[in-house]
């Protein structure tokens, strides 16, 4: 038996119980509530309705604990694709660079002497590199 329906069984059996409670207390009551007066209303209508008014209340935060979760999961799902992204990117660089081997090194050597040279083609010393 899964949870969900041990939780059924037990709610069955607790609206058992509210509905025989009710059924045995069938006198008329007067109610007074905040600036509200009832006359001679039935428990048995004052049970039944608190205990929907109660069973209301609970299905309104299941939806909204639902609903928050839907959210983060939403969120980690969008995080957990820009992380995927960015891993394809990096394992490409890697290859990349795997692939390229000792002619990516020799290409950045080349952009690191050309990036020292002087505009007449004159390489700086180390003296004219601080100026």
């Amino acid at each position: 038996m899964s949870k969900t329906q041990l939780y059924f069984i037990l709610g069955l059996l607790f609206a058992l119980l509210v509905a025989i409670f009710a059924l045995q207390n069938p006198e008329p009551v007067d109610i007074d509530f905040l600036v509200w007066h009832f006359n001679a209303i039935s428990k048995v209508l004052i049970i039944l309705v608190s205990t929907a008014v109660g069973a209301l209340v609970v299905v309104l935060l299941g939806f909204s604990w639902q609903f928050r979760r839907y959210l983060y999961v939403r969120r980690l799902e969008g995080e957990a694709e820009g992380l995927k992204k960015e891993l394809e990117k990096a394992r490409q660089a890697l290859a990349a660079a795997q692939a390229g081997g000792p002619v990516e090194k020799a290409e950045a050597q080349e952009k690191h002497v050309q990036t020292n040279n002087k505009p007449g083609g004159e390489k700086k010393t180390g003296n004219e590199k601080g100026q």
